[in-house]
């Protein structure tokens, strides 16, 4: 399978403006040394940005400030320093900064999602650290790898996190999903996780997690 290695930076931004869409467009046409994908849940926004390795934030915000439109966001999009911060790596074993961007080794090809939900402010640090490196419980990463998954992250904003998970082509979620909840400690992680959800803690994965719309 083809691997491709990359800098990662993701941003998040609230902009009651309907005018954006021109402007992630032409991110997308003029910049092709560099892949966007562009979400949004009501007036918020998420860009995913793979960059070459040698990238970091402020080389992205400089591409991003001379891109045709950026008037209509200059007011609200986050500043170099504000890249998001990764709280979790599928077999993570390095750290990198927001600012430094993650390095990334992407196995195509893939399908993927791209999910959020919201955290209580007061366990958010606690959350974190139970997705920090060697934290993971074993049985929970390999049920992933065993249903499909080829790559989960965890982004923060303030109290929203948003998760991308990268899977395998034929991946369909309604026919895997009841599956993977029966796969061996899945209940048990589901029950302890909830804590720091502001969901209800019997609902499915599905239930809990919310799509980010692509544009």
């Amino acid at each position: 399978m083809e691997q491709k290695k990359n800098k990662r930076f993701t941003y998040y931004f609230t902009a009651k403006n309907s005018g954006l869409i021109p402007f992630f467009q032409n991110l997308k046409k003029d910049n092709n040394n560099l892949e966007f994908q562009s979400f949004q849940i009501e007036s918020n926004y998420f860009l995913i940005i793979d960059a070459p390795v040698d990238f970091n934030s402020k080389n992205i915000f400089n591409i991003i400030c001379k891109t045709e439109g950026f008037h209509e966001v200059d007011n609200v999009f986050p500043n170099p320093d504000e890249a998001l911060e990764r709280i979790y790596e599928l077999d993570q074993k390095d750290l990198f900064s927001p600012c430094e961007g993650q390095l990334k080794e992407t196995v195509l090809p893939f399908k993927r999602f791209v999910w959020t939900l919201l955290l209580e402010p007061s366990l958010i640090e606690e959350y974190k650290r139970v997705h920090s490196i060697g934290m993971a419980w074993p049985e929970i990463t390999a049920n992933m790898k065993s249903i499909g998954v080829k790559d989960m992250e965890i982004y923060l904003h303030q109290n929203r996190a948003i998760l991308i998970m990268d899977t395998k082509p034929d991946f369909n979620l309604d026919e895997i999903g009841p599956k993977w909840q029966s796969l061996p400690r899945e209940e048990e992680w589901q029950k302890y996780v909830a804590k720091f959800q502001k969901t209800d803690p019997n609902s499915s994965i599905q239930e809990k997690w919310k799509d980010l719309f692509s544009i």
